[in-house]
């Protein structure tokens, strides 16, 4: 069975209330939002927070992660679970959730997944106003790095083993490196230099190994000749991509 998930969206909500933006707050809150065990390490913590001035039950699973196609996908897994995998958070307090590795890392390209934090519908009422409840859930991204990650150099992640192609409003990636790489504030530099943004938020994931697109919009301000930046990973600045 194949889970389908707009993993570029963090938080997505499941019923949407129209009377009150301020309904939208999340209750549920979650830290850190991406995970990534060294090779030796055996778990990780995830804290969760209710917020809220009523109890919050939560599931917790994790999925393998990868790319078919350009597209994520998620599959069943047994080399992390995540516990304890229902719970129920009091109003103000929280729960500690622990991911723990059950088979040893040998291999030389990182194994990535995908830890699932659903909210559960609660045994009270739905909102009176709207007759529905606004459930939750977290995708946070976990990284099993291998030994020897990307290169980064002068604190600038090396592109040398990354190929970029765009083509009919579609950045194309191919990720032949160790590591994955994160791809956020895309944008095109004019040959006169005028910087125009395109995607000022993520722009996606390249896992190792694997293959991702995403659409990019094609704007009249783009000028023949220019080039595109991006920021990658963590890295402080944004840099050129050596798209072809």
């Amino acid at each position: 069975m194949q889970y389908m998930n707009k993993l570029r969206q963090f938080i997505c909500a499941s019923a949407v209330s129209l009377y009150s933006l301020s309904s939208l707050a999340a209750s549920l809150q979650v830290a850190p939002i991406s995970v990534s065990f060294a090779p030796q390490e055996k778990a990780k913590e995830i804290w969760l927070t209710n917020t809220s001035e009523q109890p919050i039950r939560a599931q917790t699973r994790v999925l393998a992660w990868s790319q078919v196609a350009g597209q994520d996908q998620l599959s069943p897994t047994r080399d992390l679970v995540a516990s304890p995998s229902i719970t129920e958070i009091k109003a103000g307090e929280q729960q500690l959730i622990r991911i723990i590795r059950m088979v040893p890392q040998n291999a030389a390209v990182e194994q990535t997944y995908r830890l699932l934090i659903d909210e559960l519908p609660s045994s009270g009422q739905p909102d009176a106003q709207t007759g529905l409840q606004l459930l939750l859930q977290y995708s946070i991204p976990v990284f099993m790095q291998p030994a020897a990650g990307i290169a980064v150099r002068n604190g600038v992640t090396q592109l040398n083993q990354v190929e970029f192609q765009y083509r009919n409003s579609q950045l194309a990636v191919k990720n032949n490196a160790g590591s994955h790489i994160r791809i956020s504030e895309l944008s095109y530099i004019n040959p006169n230099g005028e910087k125009i943004p395109l995607i000022n938020g993520l722009v996606g994931y390249a896992l190792a190994g694997q293959s991702m697109r995403w659409d990019v919009p094609q704007l009249k301000q783009m000028l023949p000749g220019g080039k595109f930046e991006a920021r990658i990973n963590s890295d402080g600045l944004a840099q050129t991509l050596p798209v072809q």
